[in-house]
């Protein structure tokens, strides 16, 4: 496959993202730097390079090592290896996501938490005529706005949600929660029901969401069933939840026997 690159300058050049990834571009070729080296590869100020490199250091890019050399951090390494383990994690789930799609024909997608938002990772899409419940792969929303976001919050406990919520509930066109007195409450709910609704990412996508039973110290995923509104299951609703328990549970099994 050809990249496509251009040679001149972007209208909009922003000049330390410039940089920053220019450094990140340096780091895939060199196991380390120096803050002086870092300096004379851009051109800039020792001072300027440091702040950048403690940019990188913040997001994981970059971690500080003996006598202040700056090497690969895990953000770094995982651009390397995120590919391949994302078509493992699609070999291993798609058969079941599959099934679970061609039994309650609508769109089913596999996800994992990050941060107060939620990563749809794979998906087996149900395509109809309405094209309104696709494929989001790639996508990362926010988890109170997602069936199988909130299935994964009511999975922590109080003190780690507060955590992923430091400046409290953001809010998103849909959503229907606007505190965390609210999203407390509705996770509370989840729990004793033991699946989560919604229908807060998009007003004509109706979504429920189970958890995977992934054991403690696993991060957490979830299965969420999508359908645009006129299609969602409302009489088979039970019927729905416990076939997307069963496969919770049979992907549970996949990820965590496959490492």
């Amino acid at each position: 496959m050809t990249l496509n690159t251009v040679d001149t300058e972007p209208v909009y050049h922003i000049a330390s993202v410039g940089r920053a990834l220019t450094l990140l571009s340096a780091f895939s070729q060199r196991h380390q730097l120096t803050v002086s080296e870092a300096a004379e590869l851009l051109g800039v100020a020792p001072s300027t390079a440091h702040r950048l490199l403690q940019m990188l250091i913040h997001h994981g890019y970059v971690v500080q090592g003996d006598r202040r050399v700056y090497v690969r951090g895990p953000a770094m390494q995982s651009l390397a290896s995120g590919s391949s383990r994302g078509e493992d994690l699609q070999a291993i789930t798609m058969p079941l996501l599959t099934l679970l799609r061609d039994a309650l024909r609508g769109t089913a997608s596999l996800l994992t938490l990050e941060g107060n938002g939620a990563r749809f990772l794979v998906c087996a899409e149900w395509r109809d005529k309405t094209e309104i419940a696709v494929s989001r792969v790639g996508w990362l929303l926010p988890a109170h706005t997602l069936a199988a976001g909130k299935a994964m919050l009511a999975s922590l406990s109080t003190a780690k949600i507060d955590a992923l919520y430091p400046d409290g509930v953001p809010i998103t066109r849909f959503s229907r929660v606007y505190s965390m007195a609210q999203l407390h409450r509705e996770l509370r709910d989840i729990r004793s029901r033991g699946y989560a609704r919604s229908r807060e990412a998009h007003e004509d996508v109706h979504a429920i969401g189970v958890v995977l039973p992934m054991g403690a110290g696993s991060p957490a995923m979830a299965v969420s069933l999508a359908w645009d509104a006129s299609r969602f299951p409302v009489a088979q609703e039970q019927e729905a939840t416990q076939l997307m328990r069963s496969t919770a549970q049979e992907l549970a099994d996949a990820v965590k026997s496959a490492g």
